[in-house]
């Protein structure tokens, strides 16, 4: 009997050893997200935070600190713009979003729809910045505005 088992538990074994190293790769490649995920990375940021790190920007000046500047901007203008932040009615007076909103959250949703598309106005000011630190849109956006980010992860390393 225990010679019958053999041969089973040896196809067993050249089973497990052919398809560990697919599944062990497949669980560590890095998932595509989603425009809706991305979005919701991009909108969870704070505007206040935003503008704060902007203004540091500006302060440095430098090459890189300029690139992140124009992107901090684009971000900002964003996130206002899903916010309805500074709309204003033909007498100036402040609008607030109505019940019920089909139509403006349709026009939200283009809006949406338009600056996540490679040419829209925050993917153009963020692609220097992301292509100089050596990563993706998705890569650039959940670190930021997760905080995990550590100089190994800007590529900065130390000999």
């Amino acid at each position: 009997m225990r010679i019958a088992t053999l041969p089973a538990f040896a196809a067993a074994a050249v089973l497990i050893l052919l398809l560990a190293p697919p599944l062990a790769t497949a669980q560590t490649r890095t998932k595509i997200a989603t425009p809706e995920q991305l979005w919701n990375k991009i909108q969870s940021a704070s505007a206040a935070d935003l503008k704060y790190a902007k203004a540091l920007a500006d302060a440095v000046g430098s090459p890189g600190a300029k690139l992140r500047s124009a992107c901090y901007g684009a971000w900002i203008t964003t996130i206002e713009q899903a916010q309805g932040a500074g709309l204003k009615d033909a007498s100036g007076n402040p609008l607030v979003q109505p019940e019920p909103h089909v139509f403006s959250s349709f026009e939200q949703l283009a809006e949406v729809a338009e600056t996540l598309q490679p040419a829209g106005p925050l993917m153009v000011a963020c692609a220097p910045a992301w292509t100089a630190l050596k990563l993706t849109a998705t890569q650039f956006f959940t670190m930021a505005v997760t905080g995990v980010v550590g100089l190994s992860a800007l590529g900065i390393a130390l000999p």
